[in-house]
């Protein structure tokens, strides 16, 4: 499911964003690539930002994608 950062509702994209900064702060291993660490709970976050299209996988692991950046920049 791709959401468009217009029509989603003020509190989802809320949450989101903090998901979004928890990974960024705790699963990322620079360049926009991110690392579960094979934590559960880490493969569980990037599963649902993935849902929404802010995170795709690459071939070293998963990586932001535009919209992705953009929810971290809170735009």
């Amino acid at each position: 499911m791709f959401w468009s950062r217009q029509i989603m509702p003020p509190k989802e994209k809320e949450i989101l964003e903090a998901l979004a900064w928890m990974c960024e702060q705790y699963l990322s291993r620079g360049n926009g690539l991110l690392d579960h660490k094979a934590m559960h709970a880490g493969e569980l976050a990037i599963e649902v930002l993935a849902s929404y299209g802010f995170v795709k996988s690459d071939i070293q692991g998963d990586r932001w994608t535009e919209e992705g950046l953009l929810l971290l920049e809170g735009s």
